[in-house]
C-alpha cells in the first residue's frame, strides 16, 4: 500500500495549490486558481475490462472531443490499474476507482491521475461509494454463494482503515442527500428498498419500500424517484408516501434501468433507446429520443450519462474487445463516437 503520510501530505498541498479543499458543488470566488493537470477537464471513461483479467482501463476524452486517450492510469503510473473497475468517486481533488474483482480502492489525484495511495483491506466484491463527513461509504456484495452477507464498509479517510461494516443486503448504488446515505438494497433484478444511514450515527434510521425489481434512484428537492422494470415512483422524503407512479412500457425490449434527473428532465434507457420526459410529466413517453444499433447481448447501454447538455452512452460489446462511446446533444442527433477499453461502464465528466 501506497504510505498513508503521502496521501496526507499530498492533500495538504492541494489545499495549498487550490487555496481551499471545497465541494465540487460550492461556489467558489473568480480568484481562485482552476486546477491544473492534464485531465482537469473533459469526459473519463472507466472501462471494466474482462473479469478475472487485470485489464481494466481509464479512457480519457479532450473536452473538446478532438482526441482521446486510451489508458490514462497505466501512462501516467506505469502499472495496471487491476481487474474490473466497478465505478469511480469524486471528491476534492481526489478520485477513488472502485476495483470490484481486486478488491481495492485506488486513489489518484483526479486532475493528473497520478496514484496516490490505496485502500487494500476490509473490502469484498466492492461496487460503489459516496464521501461524507470524512467517511467513505462503499457497498460490498461479498462472496457470490451467499446472498445474504453483503454490507457497507465505512472508511475513515484519514487512516484509509475500515472503521465500521453495516449488514444490509442486497446492495447496489448508494447516494448522499443533507448528511444522509441512501443504499438501494436491489440488485440483479432482486430486491424493493432503500436504506437510509446517518452519517452521524453511522446507523440505518429508516427504509424506503419501492416497486419490486428496484434498479436504479435519483434524489431531487425532497423527492426519491426509483426506478424498477416498468414503472417510476416520485416519493416524498418526509412522508415517505407515493406522490406519483408512472407506468413505463418496455415491450419485449428490456427493462427500464439507468434512470438519471438533469436540468428538470427525467432520462432512462430501454434496452439500447433512451427516453427523456419533464419532471412534472405525469405519462411515459410512448417515443424514444434515440436508439442505436448494438450487436451486445449483455453490453448495450452498458454506460449511461447525462451532463453539461449532453447524452453518453458506453456498449461493451462481447467484453472480449474494446467497446466505445458515443456522445450526443439533448435532442437526440450523434455528435461524436469513440472507442475505449474493454467494457465501458461509466462515464464522468471533469470540469
Amino acid at each position: 500500500m501506497k504510505k498513508i503520510s503521502r496521501l496526507l501530505t499530498f492533500g495538504l498541498m492541494g489545499c495549498f495549490l487550490f487555496n481551499s479543499c471545497s465541494n465540487d458543488d460550492d461556489i467558489t470566488d473568480d480568484n481562485t486558481p482552476d486546477p491544473q493537470g492534464d485531465y482537469s477537464d473533459g469526459v473519463i471513461v472507466l472501462n471494466e475490462g474482462s473479469f478475472g483479467d487485470d485489464n481494466s482501463s481509464i479512457s480519457y476524452i479532450s473536452h473538446d472531443y478532438s482526441t482521446i486517450e486510451p489508458d490514462i492510469f497505466f501512462s501516467v503510473n506505469d502499472e495496471s490499474l487491476g481487474d474490473t473497475g466497478q465505478s469511480i468517486t469524486f471528491d476534492d481533488e481526489f478520485a477513488y476507482i472502485v476495483m470490484n474483482v481486486s478488491n481495492i480502492i485506488q486513489i489518484v489525484d483526479r486532475y493528473t491521475f497520478e496514484l496516490v495511495g490505496s485502500i487494500e483491506s476490509g473490502l469484498q466484491s466492492p461496487r460503489y461509494a459516496v464521501i461524507e463527513n470524512g467517511k467513505m461509504y462503499v457497498t460490498n456484495q461479498n462472496s457470490s454463494t451467499d446472498p445474504d452477507d453483503d454490507f457497507i464498509a465505512i472508511i475513515n479517510l484519514e487512516t484509509l482503515e475500515v472503521e465500521k461494516t453495516i449488514e444490509s443486503t442486497p446492495l447496489e448504488y448508494i447516494q448522499e442527500e443533507d448528511g444522509l446515505i441512501y443504499v438501494q438494497n436491489a440488485a440483479f433484478g432482486n430486491g424493493n428498498e432503500i436504506s437510509v444511514i446517518d452519517s452521524n450515527s453511522d446507523e440505518i434510521i429508516n427504509t424506503i419500500e419501492t416497486n419490486e425489481e428496484l434498479n436504479s434512484f435519483e434524489i431531487e428537492d425532497g423527492i426519491l424517484y426509483a426506478l424498477s422494470v416498468s414503472s417510476l415512483e416520485k416519493i416524498d422524503l418526509t412522508s415517505g408516501d407515493v406522490i406519483e407512479e408512472i407506468e413505463i412500457e418496455t415491450g419485449d425490449a428490456s427493462d427500464a434501468s439507468n434512470l438519471r434527473l438533469e436540468d428538470d428532465m427525467i432520462y432512462y434507457t430501454v434496452g439500447s433507446s433512451v427516453y427523456v420526459m419533464n419532471e412534472n410529466a405525469e405519462e411515459a413517453p410512448e417515443e424514444a429520443l434515440f436508439s442505436y444499433s448494438s450487436d451486445s447481448r449483455w453490453g448495450a447501454m452498458y454506460a449511461f450519462e447525462v451532463e453539461d447538455d449532453r447524452i453518453f452512452i458506453g456498449d461493451a460489446g462481447e467484453f472480449s474487445a474494446n467497446g466505445f462511446v458515443q456522445v450526443y446533444n439533448l435532442s437526440g442527433e450523434l455528435l461524436e463516437e469513440f472507442e475505449t477499453g474493454i467494457g465501458p461502464n461509466s462515464v464522468y465528466v471533469q470540469d
